[in-house]
């Protein structure tokens, strides 16, 4: 089977629209793979996972395509890049759908990379309009806005009190972030990071975030990194983790990358798991695909498992929209990956092809209804 039609079938089996004709073709292809087992490198962690949800889908085992091949790469690889979408628990494979696309007048463009930063004397910059450079001095620490647009913090000679700044992004807002002693912080839509400008002086570096964050922790045995939330208190060992805890969402969720952290001086995750805390302080572990997890700060949405008005939760921060729910909305898990920087008509566009959901786009408001 050439290249092209596999490309072609595994993207209908990734839009749920396969037929029993294109299974039996992609499970031969499977077959043949193993048997041949050219010298061909493996997928990306992202193209992986992908092919991984669409043969649990299918019911192909993994172990029947190993090593992962070339064609599939190639059509996984145009899947990511155009976005797809399915949902789970469907009585039957919904039929293709018409797409009509929304009129321009009607579209919201995707979030842009700014914040507001404010000193410790309440003045506040924002950061879209300060010009690359020196900014301001705080007690300890030189304030710049770097080349690529993110904001960094020096440490310098002379510091002798602690003055706390707050780094906060709007809905439809990102930033990034480097502290004072290299620890790098990204910052996710709606979310605020208070910080002290410099560590100096202090026995423990420990900053306070509400919305969601990436942190690269800068190693420094001697001072532990402390990260507070709402719900979580987060004990950091030079590391790579996500905080999670939108006071719309049901609970805070911590997930580690690499390294170590303990939740509330008790439980210590491993790389690979996840810290959910509910609203009654109750603390549960889980192992997570952490592509997923840290998808926003890498420029996609992407949905594991997750419900519309989970989606939509998403796509309301990015986009600054209202969402508004009519009638009765299926509430079947969603698997999908779309880049965060197209217009929101082009992300639900293409959830409209999964066939049981439908939009409309008014006054940056979003009305969903059952297709």
């Amino acid at each position: 089977m050439d290249q092209a039609r596999i490309a072609d079938i595994i993207e209908r089996i990734a839009a749920n629209t396969a037929t029993d004709e294109d299974l039996a073709a992609y499970s031969a292809w499977c077959d043949a793979q193993q048997a041949s087992r050219p010298d061909i490198g493996d997928l990306s962690a992202k193209e992986s996972a992908l092919l991984e949800r669409i043969h649990r889908q299918t019911g192909i085992s993994r172990g029947r395509v190993f090593p992962w091949r070339i064609a599939a790469a190639a059509a996984l690889t145009g899947i990511l890049a155009g976005g797809f979408f399915w949902f789970r628990h469907s009585s039957q494979p919904p039929a293709p759908v018409a797409i009509h696309a929304l009129p321009p007048s009607a579209d919201v463009a995707a979030g842009k990379n700014t914040a507001t930063l404010t000193l410790a004397n309440g003045k506040k910059i924002l950061l879209s309009d300060a010009r690359d450079g020196k900014l301001t001095d705080q007690d300890g620490a030189e304030v710049s806005k770097a080349a690529d647009g993110s904001l960094e913090y020096r440490p310098v000679n002379g510091a002798t009190a602690v003055q706390y700044n707050t780094l906060s992004t709007a809905r439809g807002e990102q930033y990034q972030i480097t502290l004072s002693d290299g620890t790098r912080v990204w910052l996710n839509a709606a979310t605020t990071l208070t910080f002290p400008a410099s560590f100096a002086h202090q026995a423990e570096r420990s900053v306070e975030v509400n919305g969601e964050a990436y942190f690269e922790v800068a190693a420094d045995p001697a001072r532990p990194f402390k990260v507070r939330t709402s719900q979580q208190q987060i004990l950091v060992l030079g590391t790579s983790f996500n905080v999670n805890n939108y006071p719309d969402e049901p609970s805070a969720r911590t997930t580690l990358l690499r390294g170590a952290v303990k939740i509330n001086d008790v439980q210590v995750l491993k790389p690979g798991q996840q810290a959910i805390s509910g609203k009654n302080g109750d603390v549960k572990i889980a192992s997570v695909n952490t592509d997923g997890i840290v998808a926003w700060k890498n420029g996609y949405f992407e949905f594991n498992d997750e419900n519309i008005y989970e989606v939509m939760r998403k796509i309301t921060r990015w986009y600054d929209v209202e969402v508004i729910y009519e009638g009765d909305i299926p509430t079947n898990e969603m698997v999908g990956t779309i880049s965060r920087f197209e217009n929101v008509s082009k992300v639900l566009n293409t959830i409209e092809k999964a066939g049981l959901l439908k939009f409309r786009i008014s006054e940056k408001k979003i009305y969903v209804s059952k297709y």
